[in-house]
């Protein structure tokens, strides 16, 4: 999702947290609250941090609704490390095309909690009203290259690096492979470990 089409996505995401986007929820019920995690500093190891939500939202100002629907997940959202979880969010999020985007990012949200599922959910709305990417055919492809806990500025963070290729026609045609780094956090659930953000840094 890189150049025009990253510029798009990273447009849409950065414009607000907006959970329901007019999208019906299909999730099952969680009836225990999500765990917020992230990975230790140095190690790979599962590590669990208090919850770190501002205080204003600590205290009830987001409506509980909204709450409710950003902690409730599909059956088999989450995967038995946090590895696992990584991989399989980041190869569906760099792997798709003009023509199922948006549904991409759907399959995200159902995979997701938190800032990653509204960033998701915003952008497959948004997109719903965007032909530009579909006219110019734009496909992205892409592996994983590495996942590790974050060191240094990164610390408290995973770090993804991805190598990916964007193909299409006119400004799209003829990109060259890229790598590119993405920061993420991760939440432990009943169902196991899902995203709660997703950063793309490059």
């Amino acid at each position: 999702m890189r150049r025009a089409s990253y510029r798009f996505l990273a447009a849409v995401l950065s414009a607000g947290m907006l959970v329901g986007c007019g999208i019906t929820n299909p999730y099952a019920a969680s009836t225990t609250p999500p765990a917020r995690t992230q990975p230790a500093a140095t190690s790979t190891t599962d590590a669990t941090v208090t919850n770190t939500d501002p205080t204003p939202e600590r205290h009830g100002t987001i409506p509980p609704g909204a709450t409710r629907a950003g902690e409730v997940l599909a059956a088999g959202a989450g995967e038995p490390t946090p590895r696992l979880a990584l991989l399989r969010y980041a190869r569906i999020y760099i792997n798709w095309d003009a023509g199922t985007l948006a549904e991409t990012q759907r399959q995200l949200a159902k995979i997701s909690l938190g800032s990653a599922r509204a960033q998701a959910l915003q952008a497959a709305a948004s997109y719903q009203h965007d032909t530009t990417l579909q006219q110019s055919h734009v496909a992205n492809r892409g592996q994983v290259v590495s996942v590790a806990a974050g060191q240094g500025p990164a610390a408290g963070q995973w770090v993804i690096v991805t190598s990916e290729k964007t193909t299409g026609q006119g400004d799209y045609q003829g990109l060259p492979a890229q790598l590119h780094i993405t920061y993420a956090q991760l939440t432990h659930t009943p169902g196991g470990w899902v995203i709660s953000a997703w950063e793309p840094r490059t």
